[in-house]
């Protein structure tokens, strides 16, 4: 069975928003699974010692408008959130804690959050907002502060990153096909290329 696609982001990040319905239409067609993989983003160019990419004036303002053309490009609804880059480790730990015994709502889950923070222009770093994802997805409020709060939950949380670090992680979206990695939404094309079978690459 072929391996699945990897996919590391961060809820905060507008290009995994881009890119979501991108890569699962490329994993259904070529019958791959997703390993979904959300990420603190800042934590992990951290460790990789890279600058966080809105801190310079110039690309920040770059970004911002490319951000309004490419979510016109991939046809998908948008709102620029009122604050960039909000720390997203409470939706993230929602998704691990739920997801541990329910993989299978894993898409449901990222595609909820995505779509609070990306297109209803509600903050992640607000626990209201990540509160009320986990009462859709049938968690009380009692029981989601809890497991916000859960040393477990954060610790797989951290997990991710770790392997996000490990992996080569250099931004949001980032995806692995076959230990090979593409970042970002720009690279579906080259995804759906290598899935194809173009100009496969021998195993290292």
């Amino acid at each position: 069975m072929a391996a699945p696609i990897r996919f590391y982001f961060d809820f905060a990040s507008p290009y995994a928003w881009f890119a979501l319905n991108g890569i699962e239409g490329l994993a259904r067609e070529h019958r791959r699974s997703i390993a979904w993989r959300p990420v603190l983003l800042w934590a992990v160019l951290k460790a990789q010692g890279i600058p966080a990419p809105l801190d310079a004036p110039a690309r920040r303002g770059y970004l911002v408008a490319d951000m309004v053309r490419s979510a016109a490009f991939h046809g998908v609804p948008f709102a620029l959130p009122e604050r960039l880059g909000v720390s997203t480790h409470l939706a993230g730990r929602l998704f691990y804690a739920l997801t541990e015994t329910r993989p299978e709502i894993a898409p449901h889950i990222a595609h909820a959050l995505l779509h609070a923070h990306l297109v209803e222009g509600r903050s992640l770093a607000e626990a209201a907002v990540v509160l009320e994802t986990a009462a859709a997805f049938g968690m009380t409020e009692a029981s989601a502060r809890a497991t916000l709060a859960d040393p477990g939950t954060k610790r797989r949380l951290a997990a991710a990153v770790d392997e996000a670090v490990a992996a080569g992680v250099c931004g949001s979206p980032y995806f692995v096909v076959d230990g090979e990695g593409f970042f970002g939404a720009d690279r579906l094309p080259q995804i759906a290329w290598r899935l194809a079978g173009g100009n496969r690459r021998e195993p290292a």
